[in-house]
């Protein structure tokens, strides 16, 4: 029972910590968490990792008591853990997917968030939890009875072998990020040698000067690399923690994956793709709210004002400055 009690304690504390950094983050961002589905989701998450904490903290507490004649045990917790662990598994692809289809057609974005849309996402968030939940007990191989049976107690130990759709994900991310430094590695080059760091507007700025060439491909290459320079530098320490991970194959336990941060990673990159795709015209970006509470979207000035103000000039260079 020892061994039990003191996995259920890791379990908690692992399951606060988490509870503590999703709230911190959609609290810091709140401004931009429920304009998007994304945020949504994100929202949906946190609340239901607090009732998760709070429902393991009064199993813990309580031990063995009974609720409407149905009687809850210590082992209870790893049935509602191995629940919310196939569930979680498998929601990373998914999420991406809506959320990136919602970035494309929505973009650029509207303000202020329609009450139309807001149902829309509702009721998407609604569909996504629901089906995952009935995927784990209709169609995946996962056994209720196993979970909460005393002699399987150790199932916790099984986690690491549920194949999780984080890590795919991720590989996908990372090669992306890579082909695009290395598509972009000339005007990668340029902004390293050019860096330098001053102060701008009372705050610690760092600079960077780009040669942009203004025949180049509709211009969409120095674009890209704008937003790699702005999705990379805000994302860095993320990007180096997922390449460690990735490199090492460091286990890490699926119902910890799927939260708040990854999330928000994932919400910069498909707002950087989306944005790259479509090459929309960055000024007129300034007059919508863009859901990222990380990333900052603006680019000034941008290349298409540039060729217009100067028809006659092949190639300028620009300074791009990235404040904290």
């Amino acid at each position: 029972m020892d061994v039990v009690t003191d996995n259920i304690f890791s379990i908690q504390l692992a399951l606060g910590v988490k509870a503590l950094l999703n709230l911190s983050v959609i609290g810091l961002n709140w401004q931009v968490m429920h304009k998007s589905f994304m945020g949504y989701f994100c929202i949906s998450l946190a609340f239901l990792d607090l009732v998760q904490i709070v429902n393991t903290s009064i199993i813990y507490w309580f031990t063995n008591f009974a609720i409407l004649g149905f009687h809850i045990t210590i082992y209870h917790i790893y049935l509602f853990l191995q629940i919310s662990t196939h569930t979680y598994s498998i929601l990373h692809w998914p999420v991406f997917i809506i959320a990136g289809l919602d970035y494309y057609w929505t973009f650029p974005f509207s303000k202020p968030l329609s009450l139309t849309r807001k149902a829309v996402y509702a009721a998407s968030l609604a569909l996504v939890w629901i089906s995952a939940v009935m995927y784990v007990f209709f169609i995946s191989d996962y056994d209720s009875e196993d979970s909460s049976s005393p002699v399987e107690h150790h199932s916790f130990f099984k986690y690491k072998v549920i194949k999780s759709q984080c890590a795919s994900l991720s590989l996908v991310v990372l090669a992306v990020i890579t082909c695009v430094v290395i598509y972009c590695r000339s005007g990668f080059l340029s902004l390293f040698k050019s860096f330098r760091g001053e102060s701008y507007t009372e705050e610690s700025s760092s600079f960077f000067f780009y040669n942009l060439d203004l025949d180049e491909g509709y211009l969409k290459k120095p674009i890209l690399t704008y937003i790699a320079v702005c999705f990379i530098g805000t994302w860095f320490p993320f990007v180096c923690l997922q390449s460690v991970i990735m490199v090492f194959r460091i286990d890490v336990l699926p119902y910890l994956e799927l939260n708040v941060p990854w999330l928000c990673f994932l919400n910069s990159f498909l707002i950087g793709a989306v944005y790259w795709h479509l090459n929309q015209d960055i000024a007129g970006l300034k007059h919508c709210e863009i859901p990222d509470g990380f990333c900052n979207w603006i680019f000034s000035p941008n290349p298409d004002c540039i060729k217009k103000a100067l028809p006659d000039a092949t190639s300028v260079t620009v300074a791009i400055i990235i404040t904290p």
